[in-house]
């Protein structure tokens, strides 16, 4: 179920990606995965977010968008996990990859973790990114209507976050929510026995 306090939430789509912090420091980006991996070197061609902006760090995903524009998971399992050096440069120009930046924790090094989220969405909004990077767009309220919309849409589901919430590092919160669609198919299965004869 959504939240009933509707208003009180913000709902973006739930990209189907890998979760990753993006340090912009010192002209170098150095992505890492959830379980504090250094995956830099798996996405060369998010380098570029470089020159973004110095001192910040973004909470975002690594996503491979198919030919009609939608996230595909078995599109990005083809650069996961692919070995450093010419495999690596092979696989970024048949299958490139987009940092979906979804929060900001760090702006000119200054710490935007306790700010409410509709503070640091609009900080976020304001960076300057390069085109292998994109903030997607968020909703206060009317998640009903944006849930049924992922789902025609073939998209995985929503994240609801309390428009007031701080950024909560290293654990899950009650402040982001988790919706997903669930396809569903009813099937007619119909059979018969006769006999030869």
């Amino acid at each position: 179920a959504l939240p009933a306090d509707d208003g009180r939430w913000a709902y973006e789509v739930k990209w189907d990606g890998v979760r990753a912090l993006a340090y912009l420091e010192g002209g170098r980006v150095r992505l890492q995965s959830r379980t504090l991996r250094d995956v830099t070197d798996s996405y060369p061609e998010l380098s570029v977010m470089a020159g973004a902006a110095d001192g910040t760090v973004l909470d975002g995903e690594i996503v491979a968008f198919d030919e009609t524009g939608r996230p595909r998971f078995e599109r990005l399992q083809q650069r996961i996990n692919v070995p450093p050096g010419p495999a690596v440069a092979r696989r970024s120009s048949e299958i490139p990859v987009t940092y979906v930046a979804f929060d900001i924790l760090y702006s000119g090094g200054r710490p935007l973790l306790a700010l409410p989220y509709l503070d640091r969405r609009e900080a976020l909004g304001g960076l300057a990114l390069p085109s292998v990077a994109q903030v997607p767009r968020h909703h206060v309220g009317d998640g009903a209507a944006l849930l049924d919309a992922t789902a025609r849409q073939g998209l995985e589901g929503l994240v609801a976050k309390r428009v007031d919430s701080p950024y909560v590092p290293g654990r899950r919160s009650r402040l982001w929510l988790k919706r997903k669609v669930f396809l569903r198919q009813e099937l007619v299965v119909g059979g018969g026995v006769g006999g030869l004869g």
